[in-house]
């Protein structure tokens, strides 16, 4: 006959202590970490929604908006102080004087006078000419020839550029000059007559001459006399 095996048996109420133990073993260590008297595992280790704040060693930490001014004041300059320094000459212009003309030494004895044109040319109509004429004399009153005298200037809107020699036309003097327009029985203030010496420089001012435009005054005479 086989001998019976004997069969081990467990000691009964052995895995109810254990796990009744290791639960207030586990109540004991939450209260304690709660209490603060041992670390919590869980508080720490860092998680990655946290970022250090301790600047690192030999780095400056700065916003990017206090970089950005920072490179522009270094990279360029201001030049405010550039145009502050430059300074502005101002120049006072040299006052300029008018020179005082020089006096001529002929002159217009008296003024103008005007006659019938009969008075000399008594064989044209009063319609046919307007006559200006007259003579050159020196300091001694003695005539002076071949001065030039020139009229210039327009009449009845036709411009007029004319020139003579004294002792030209001796109906006036020795040294008579005379200029022959169409006469247009006009009033005209445009037309001017100016003495020349030998040189061709001036030897009078031109003198502006009013033509009355009736026959009474189509005969205008002038003479000019030395001063110096």
């Amino acid at each position: 006959m086989a001998v019976p095996r004997t069969v081990d048996q467990k000691a009964p109420g052995c895995t109810g202590l254990t796990l009744a133990t290791l639960l207030m073993i586990g109540i004991l260590v939450v209260l304690l970490m709660l209490l603060g008297i041992i670390p919590s595992p869980f508080t720490n280790a860092p998680t990655q929604a946290t970022t250090s704040t301790k600047p690192r060693t030999g780095l400056t930490t700065e916003t990017p908006g206090a970089l950005v001014t920072q490179q522009s004041s270094t990279a360029a300059p201001s030049t405010t102080s550039t145009a502050t320094q430059t300074s502005t000459v101002t120049h006072t212009p040299t006052p300029t004087t008018t020179p005082t003309p020089k006096p001529m030494p002929f002159v217009m004895r008296g003024t103008p006078q005007a006659f019938p044109n009969a008075l000399l040319h008594s064989q044209y109509a009063c319609k046919d000419y307007l006559f200006i004429g007259g003579e050159v004399l020196d300091l001694r009153e003695s005539p002076i020839l071949g001065l030039t005298v020139t009229l210039n200037g327009s009449y009845g809107g036709e411009s007029v550029e004319m020139t003579a020699k004294s002792g030209d036309v001796t109906l006036y003097g020795e040294s008579g000059f005379e200029f022959a327009l169409a006469n247009k029985q006009i009033v005209s203030d445009t037309l001017y007559i100016q003495l020349w010496d030998e040189n061709g420089e001036p030897a009078s001012s031109p003198t502006y001459l009013h033509v009355d435009g009736t026959c009474e005054a189509n005969l205008i005479i002038i003479n000019f006399k030395q001063v110096r």
